[in-house]
């Protein structure tokens, strides 16, 4: 096994100049500039929560500069997983800081851009449409397993020894946090809390639709992430990148 990984991970890209890409570099920022968002606000936040969010960005910081000086490959290796679980830290950090920066809701205006450009019966038909149990399993699968879709990529892209493997690494870090910049901008609920929560509310439970919904509305503490969509996003770029990179992957996804 050790045998047959150690010529990809020495395919990998070895930068040894301390450099970071922009990716790494996007990610510091936004960890640090949760980091001062949190500690400018002591009143609404606990200190625990403010410590680690400083915490965070500064052991971020030391590890990706570390890494990327590395000419050690099973190091070079560490450094294209890192932001794999940084992402999900900033997102579930998100639900605290967005009401402290913009406490607004803009439901209403994207509901009323919704019915603008479908038409009010669309609207109410897109909501009102019968959805079998399987189908609503699938749907709930999809919706549930997109973060994992840039992690296969990864090891694709890694298996292969691709040389473009850190300009998809950073176009997918950049691709998230352009959508969490959204949610600070335009903090919304989403149908499911509006327009569409009753139809939410009743769908079937299927197999493990019910069970997967009902976790993922525990474990998401970030609840105003309905614009943009970042589970759009992330796809099509997961899939532009697969399509351009690895084709046998592209089709399977």
């Amino acid at each position: 096994m050790r045998e047959s990984t150690t010529p990809m991970i020495e395919a990998l890209p070895l930068a040894g100049k301390g450099r970071l890409r922009v990716g790494e570099q996007a990610l510091a920022v936004a960890l640090f500039a949760m980091a001062i968002i949190a500690w400018f606000h002591p009143q609404e936040l606990a200190l625990s929560v403010r410590a680690s969010l400083a915490t965070v960005a500064l052991l971020y910081l030391v590890a990706a500069v570390a890494l990327a000086r590395t000419t050690q490959p099973m190091l070079a290796l560490v450094r294209e997983f890192l932001p794999v679980p940084v992402v999900p830290f900033i997102f579930l950090h998100l639900g605290l800081l967005i009401p402290l920066v913009h406490p607004a809701h803009y439901d209403r205006q994207l509901e009323a851009l919704d019915r603008l450009i479908l038409g009010a019966e669309a609207q109410a038909a897109l909501y009102s449409l019968p959805i079998p149990a399987w189908l609503a399993d699938v749907l709930t699968l999809a919706y549930s397993t997109f973060f994992f879709l840039p992690i296969v990529l990864l090891v694709a892209l890694v298996r292969a020894g691709d040389p473009y493997l850190p300009r998809v690494t950073s176009t997918v870090v950049l691709t998230f946090l352009v959508s969490y910049a959204g949610y600070f901008l335009v903090p919304a609920y989403g149908p499911r809390a509006g327009v569409a929560k009753e139809r939410y509310a009743s769908l079937p439970a299927g197999v493990v639709g019910a069970p997967i919904r009902e976790l993922l509305d525990h474990w998401e503490k970030t609840k105003t992430d309905a614009f943009p969509s970042g589970h759009t996003m992330v796809t099509l770029a997961v899939l532009y990148c697969a399509r351009r990179r690895t084709p046998r992957l592209y089709t399977a996804l």
